[in-house]
């Protein structure tokens, strides 16, 4: 069931959107740009790209274009821009050298907002107002993964493309449900024990969330496994719960008990420490300890 929220853009960051602040913790105060560590999102921005996709009234081509490339199982970056703007053109330029360098099956639309012909796009996923330039990368899922609003790096650019377990973490967040994540390896002792749990939890919230097992020794995930601050050579399970408002409502080290999953995963914080769109995020729970 898609969630209706007002999706405007402000002070650089999407405003009064879901937040996915999950997986990408920022200090209280420590002002995020955009990128892989301080993400925004909503289930209206999902739902307009949707749109997006699926309206046949005369589609302008860039329309077409990424309707076409999410059908083909693409990543897309979506770039608004506005000619002569020199930002625009220094972050033009870098996209189109991470399309010549990445082995990401990506594609690069370019979209100039102030052009009639682009009206439906940039009305419908509401980029008139946002600040340029404006960069939203997409998944192959149709989902927005990451976004910028100001020219950045290559190498920033290629970190924001998501794990397919972040990936996948999101497109839950999206659909409105609870995530729980679970980090571990085979050499853990308590690993089947939690995963157990973990399955549990998820039966008992009867479609309201899902579980997802990540192992610690996996390559793919090693940069979200960075992200979440986690030790790779912790010597026990780690495991994360994501309300499905998008909020981190649980951490939790070593064993956990399956009534306290299902609490995190149903859980609503409500928190005057940085306000939805503030493009900060407050500090996570602290880890609670099982023995």
């Amino acid at each position: 069931m898609q969630t209706k929220i007002t999706n405007r853009w402000g002070h650089g960051m999407l405003g009064a959107l879901v937040l996915v602040m999950v997986i990408f913790n920022v200090n209280c105060g420590k002002k995020g740009d955009g990128n892989v560590k301080a993400q925004e999102a909503s289930a209206e921005s999902l739902q307009s790209t949707k749109q997006v996709k699926d309206d046949t009234t005369q589609p302008s081509a860039a329309s077409q274009r990424l309707s076409q490339a999410l059908k083909d199982g693409k990543f897309v970056y979506l770039f608004f821009y506005e000619s002569g703007n020199s930002d625009c053109e220094t972050m033009g330029k870098r996209l189109d050298s991470l399309a010549q360098t990445t082995k990401k099956k990506v594609e690069i639309i370019k979209v100039e907002r102030r052009d009639p012909k682009n009206n439906d796009i940039v009305t419908s996923l509401k980029a008139q107002a946002a600040p340029i330039p404006l960069t939203l990368l997409y998944d192959p899922q149709s989902a927005i993964v990451a976004f910028f609003t100001k020219a950045v790096t290559v190498e920033e650019l290629t970190k924001a493309f998501p794990s397919p377990k972040k990936s996948e973490a999101l497109k839950y967040v999206y659909q409105g449900k609870g995530v729980i994540l679970s980090f571990s390896n085979q050499g853990m002792p308590s690993r089947k024990e939690i995963q157990t749990c973990c399955s549990q939890a998820k039966n008992q919230l009867a479609g309201k969330a899902e579980y997802i097992n990540i192992d610690l020794s996996d390559p793919k995930e090693a940069g979200f496994v960075k992200e979440l601050k986690i030790d790779p050579n912790t010597p026990q399970p780690v495991t994360f719960v994501i309300n499905p408002q998008g909020q981190l409502t649980g951490k939790y080290d070593g064993k956990v008990q399956v009534t306290d999953l299902v609490q995190a995963a149903t859980r609503v914080v409500q928190s005057g420490c940085c306000p939805t769109g503030s493009g900060q995020a407050c500090p996570p729970p602290t880890p609670q300890k099982k023995k």
